[in-house]
């Protein structure tokens, strides 16, 4: 059995941090991409862009989780506030047909959830 120092728990968080802001930039970017490629067509826009797509980009805009993603997960609750918005949007993408959603999205969930598994193995409260 392989004993882990506390430095490279912290280096693991640290990299899986930095790991998900990034994926949450390209999601936001590219769902601002998406949303501009639809708004287009008045007739798509108005009928066949569903409220909650417009939304997204507003809920996900958290900027302590763009600037220090590593100080907000020390706090308890604070990632999940994230993934719970982030899970929302995908459910929401799963029911809605006919739209070419970014795949940045589902990259993020898939980030949050080895950040969420990376805190559970250092002992952290998520």
């Amino acid at each position: 059995m392989e004993v882990v120092s506390v430095d490279q728990i912290n280096r693991k968080v640290e990299s899986a941090c930095k790991n998900t802001q990034r994926h949450l930039r390209l999601a936001v970017s590219d769902w601002y991409h998406m949303l501009s490629r639809l708004s287009l067509d008045t007739d798509v826009w108005l009928y066949g862009c569903e409220w909650w797509m417009k939304q997204v980009p507003s809920q996900l805009d958290m900027p302590w989780a763009f600037e220090s993603l590593v100080d907000a997960v020390k706090r308890p609750g604070m990632l999940n506030i994230l993934l719970v918005k982030v899970d929302e949007v995908c459910l929401s993408m799963d029911r809605t047909e006919d739209v070419d959603f970014p795949k940045s999205m589902r990259d993020l969930q898939s980030s949050l959830k080895i950040l969420n598994k990376e805190l559970e193995d250092a002992g952290m409260a998520v």
